[in-house]
């Protein structure tokens, strides 16, 4: 069999990749064989005993009559979709302000990237001290401006705190996101919009037919790594709220945690970590599937 340069080249490099390839399957396929095999086990803690008993698919089933799973689904479906969609938006828009001559400095990226580069729970501990009914920052402004009256507790009630949840979780991940859709604006050839200006189109219809079309990977990208980042959201609710009140910010993600840590039920709480692994699967997959790019003719 002859093999050609292309061919003789992406075979070397798979032998190159093949042992890393080959230890990050070990180290993240034992961890998802491990929960999956937990999830079909009741696990009993004792004293200072261990018991594991195989009840097959009772965990997955009692999902379908829990209120509380559910709860946590709708809280799940409703934070992903907009915060998606939100960051997706703002961050576009950034980028292209940042792509104008008059936005683009690098003060105006290093002041971007500075809410992405606290880390997580400081980011948490920060918005907590920003919403505090009392000492709060946002409340103490809203007041001198006259905007309120007297200080709101903002995450004392179901609907306000589930969106400062959402609010804050926006404002950590844009600037990744926004960098991320500046790199891919650059890459777009000035040529097309040469060529569309030639044919007349204004601004919005370059936009339409130019940028959005080049930027499809990058934007199925950005979407597919914001999908998982908001199923797998955790430090913010664990700081800011612990799921209340009344459950209305427990996200799929912290109910795991707090069926498995709080009420050591960890058979139950792995068949719940593995709804959420394969919903971002299936996502990923589905969005990769929409948004990755085609050549002519309609192959991928």
């Amino acid at each position: 069999m002859i093999w050609t340069f292309e061919q003789r080249r992406r075979r070397a490099g798979l032998l190159f990749v093949a042992p890393g390839l080959l230890l990050l399957a070990a180290i993240l396929g034992f961890p998802i064989v491990d929960s999956l095999l937990l999830s079909l086990q009741r696990v009993q803690l004792t004293g200072d005993q261990v018991s594991h008993s195989w009840v097959g698919l009772a965990n997955f089933e009692r999902l379908a009559t829990d209120a509380v799973f559910w709860k946590a689904a709708f809280n799940t479906a409703y934070f992903a979709v907009m915060e998606v969609l939100l960051v997706s938006l703002i961050s576009l828009g950034i980028a292209l302000l940042l792509r104008h001559p008059m936005g683009n400095s690098s003060l105006f990226r290093i002041m971007l990237i500075v809410p992405w580069a606290i880390a997580p729970v400081a980011n948490a501990v920060l918005w907590k001290w920003i919403l505090n009914a009392n000492y709060g920052i946002l409340n103490g402004i809203l007041v001198s401006l006259g905007v309120i009256d007297f200080n709101h507790v903002w995450l004392g009630s179901p609907f306000s705190a589930l969106n400062f949840l959402l609010i804050v979780d926006v404002w950590k991940s844009v600037p990744f996101v926004a960098l991320l859709m500046l790199a891919g604006l650059q890459r777009v050839p000035q040529s097309l919009y040469r060529a569309a200006y030639m044919d007349g189109a204004g601004p919005f219809q370059s936009f339409m037919h130019v940028t959005l079309p080049s930027m499809r990977g990058i934007l199925a990208i950005a979407i597919i790594l914001q999908t998982i980042w908001s199923l797998r959201v955790f430090d913010l609710v664990f700081v800011l709220t612990r799921g209340g009140p009344a459950d209305a910010t427990v996200l799929m993600n912290f109910l795991a945690y707090r069926v498995t840590f709080n009420f050591l039920d960890l058979g139950y709480g792995s068949a719940i970590a593995n709804v959420i692994f394969a919903l971002t699967l299936l996502i990923a997959a589905l969005y990769v599937w929409l948004l990755w790019p085609r050549e002519p003719g309609g192959r991928r």
